[in-house]
């Protein structure tokens, strides 16, 4: 009650009365008082997290509005971080530069795990139009694919001796493969898919695909990563491509957005923008 009143600027006992009225109201007990400590009841514990996310999504919404103003123009993009970083930062300046009067304003997505079926939850945030890995069929949402996604075998340039280069299979079998672990089955997909072995167990796993591209980066093994979002890597010299061929992945990036909002003009504008990118 104390830290509650501290960070309402009310006293405790103004917090234990209204918290006294709350269980009035609802005629459920949310506290058990037991000499001056309060314990959650059941009841309590199963309405603190529902809470807890209302609260923070009333706050995220108050700081959105406080930092953004009420600029009706703004356009709320979700993606994929990599996504962000390696594709459309680099050409959202172009965006800019042919709708002066829309403010992009970009957010990261979280990559359900494991299927392309799972379709983006989009759910605690106020996105208008998104970025997507997967397989575009999303109830509610219209779909248009970029591209599909293909991967390729990469390490930090000068990791792999020159004698090793050209014997992918000797490759993974003799460096830690890092696993992105919402995709597990990635590496396996890729073997059945070029027909060679994989030997030993699998590396570090990584949450985030821009983890994977750091810790090769950083020397801890072999990554398998969408050929699409290496450009600024392999022009940087930081990454190079180790297989001969791109291997097809089950899924596609996808630009989506509400079928209720399909027609608003920044939504519009914003999806002729992108498609006339990837023809």
């Amino acid at each position: 009650m104390k830290q509650a009143g501290r960070e309402l600027c009310v006293t405790p006992g103004a917090v234990s009365q209204q918290v006294a009225n709350l269980e009035s109201i609802l005629g459920i007990g949310l506290f058990e008082r037991r000499g001056g400590r309060l314990i959650l009841t059941p009841a309590g514990r199963r309405y603190l997290p529902p809470l807890t996310r209302a609260l923070d999504e009333l706050e995220a919404a108050t700081v959105d509005l406080v930092t953004h103003g009420g600029d009706a123009r703004r356009l709320v993009i979700g993606s994929l971080h990599t996504f962000s970083i390696n594709w459309l930062i680099p050409r959202l300046s172009g965006f800019g530069a042919a709708h002066p009067d829309i403010r992009p304003v970009v957010e990261t997505l979280e990559l359900n795990f494991a299927t392309p079926s799972r379709a983006p939850d989009v759910s605690a945030r106020c996105i208008d139009v998104g970025f997507y890995y997967g397989d575009g069929e999303w109830p509610g949402m219209i779909s248009h694919e970029l591209f599909a996604e293909s991967q390729v075998v990469v390490a930090r340039k000068g990791f792999v001796p020159p004698g090793l280069a050209g014997d992918l299979e000797r490759l993974v079998s003799s460096y830690p493969r890092l696993v992105h672990t919402t995709r597990p089955r990635a590496w396996d997909e890729w073997s059945a898919s070029t027909g060679i072995t994989l030997a030993g167990p699998p590396g570090p796993g990584f949450e985030h695909l821009f983890m994977v591209m750091e810790a090769a980066r950083n020397d801890m093994g072999l990554a398998l990563l969408p050929l699409q979002l290496l450009g600024r890597a392999l022009v940087m010299g930081e990454l190079e491509v180790l297989s001969p061929e791109a291997s097809p992945s089950r899924g596609s990036y996808y630009l989506f957005y509400s079928a209720l909002r399909a027609a608003e003009p920044s939504i519009c504008a914003f999806r002729d923008w992108v498609l006339g990118l990837c023809p």
